[in-house]
């Protein structure tokens, strides 16, 4: 009789510690990447041939791993996982991981965790685990132009043909821009044309002549035009024009086209001192750098890492998970083997289910109210016995 009061007791305690976890839950039902928890109880003691006990505990807890709702946020460092997978963070050589992936540039321009502050991993081409630093790709250096591609027909029909701004980079990222003009000379020498190239008031700095064959398309050995632009500290860059190859009408032709010519510039390599001006992530996890230029880099890409194990993964902190046995861990990029894609602008949401955790409240409470009634019906057969025992 006296085991019922400490049986119910254990009761009432564990239904409370188990509440503990239901309301813990649904106040993170809003914490993105948070994993719900479950406590699971255990039976104290063995039975004896009577079916009785000591009553119970809570032996630990355990984490759901369902995917949550996905939440966009427009913040383009904001990411989700479709599918398998964690994110990885660094703290020292500790590896760390979540599902909630609320990163950021810090002022050191490495990617972070917003809550936490840890790295944010990356797999670089040796494949070790290393932080995202993008410090050194804030800006570009200035890149010379050297070569400008021509594609279209130039009229043989016409007399001069004139293709304007086109804009080229010397040495030091400075913009030059330049036209070309044309002028048919097939009464002279059947295929030419003679090649001007002026700068920005229209001053001639360089003329040569170029050769078609009787197919339309550029002879070799005079099929190229090259010229040299300045600089503000008075050195020169040279430049070539490429009108295309010989039997390749692809590049630059010179047929019978009437009084319309279609030459345009096709390729221009070069580009001035360039600014980073915006980064986001692909649905593979790489990081995509766009700049004041037009130019866009891909570099680093994120690292995934999945577990088959689940109950190897241990709350860390929040939603940040640690694991201790990692021999059923896969690290691997994003949409590779098996891994999960990365959703961009976006952030998963806990993956509480309220509607589980108010069946699981009135369960505890039923528990709970049934336990305490073990331990008003043995305070009563007590006080009969004591009654019993006074003679009465």
């Amino acid at each position: 009789m006296f085991q019922a009061f400490y049986t119910g007791l254990s009761g009432m305690y564990s239904f409370s510690q188990n509440l503990d976890v239901v309301s813990n839950n649904i106040a993170n039902m809003n914490t993105p990447g948070y994993r719900g928890s479950e406590s699971f109880y255990q039976s104290i003691g063995n039975s004896d041939e009577l079916g009785g006990g000591y009553g119970t505990q809570i032996s630990g807890l355990g984490y759901r791993f369902t995917p949550g709702d996905v939440k966009q946020t427009g913040s383009a460092t904001d990411l989700a996982i479709s599918g398998n997978g964690m994110f990885v963070l660094l703290k020292g050589d500790q590896l760390l991981y979540t599902r909630a992936g609320q990163f950021e540039f810090n002022e050191d321009n490495i990617l972070v965790d917003k809550t936490s502050g840890l790295e944010v991993a990356q797999i670089d081409n040796n494949g070790k685990l290393t932080r995202i630093d993008i410090s050194s790709q804030r800006t570009k250096a200035p890149s010379q132009t050297t070569s400008v591609n021509l594609t279209g027909n130039i009229s043989s029909d016409q007399s001069q043909v004139l293709v304007e701004d086109i804009s080229v980079y010397n040495k030091l990222g400075e913009k030059k821009t330049i036209s070309i003009r044309l002028t048919n000379q097939f009464s002279t020498v059947s295929g030419q044309w003679q090649v001007e190239v002026l700068d920005e008031s229209n001053t001639v700095m360089e003329t040569q002549t170029i050769l078609f064959d009787n197919a339309g398309t550029p002879i070799p050995g005079a099929n190229t035009v090259s010229f040299n632009v300045s600089d503000s500290l008075g050195g020169t860059t040279g430049i070539t024009l490429n009108f295309g190859q010989s039997g390749d009408y692809t590049g630059t032709t010179s047929i019978s086209g009437g009084t319309t010519s279609t030459i345009k510039v096709d390729n221009i390599d070069g580009h001035a001192l360039a600014q980073l001006t915006g980064a986001k992530f692909n649905a593979q996890g790489e990081l995509l750098l766009s700049y004041s230029n037009g130019d866009e880099d891909t570099t680093v890409r994120l690292a995934l890492a999945n577990f088959t194990n689940e109950s190897a993964l241990q709350k860390y902190e929040g939603s940040i998970f640690s694991a201790n046995d990692v021999s059923s861990r896969t690290i691997e990029h994003a949409d590779n083997s098996g891994m999960g894609k990365v959703i961009s602008e976006s952030i998963e949401m806990s993956n509480v289910d309220l509607s589980k955790e108010f069946a699981d409240m009135i369960i505890i409470q039923r528990g709970y109210q049934a336990s305490s009634k073990v331990l008003n019906v043995a305070n009563q057969m007590l006080e009969q016995l004591y009654e019993s025992t006074r003679g009465r």
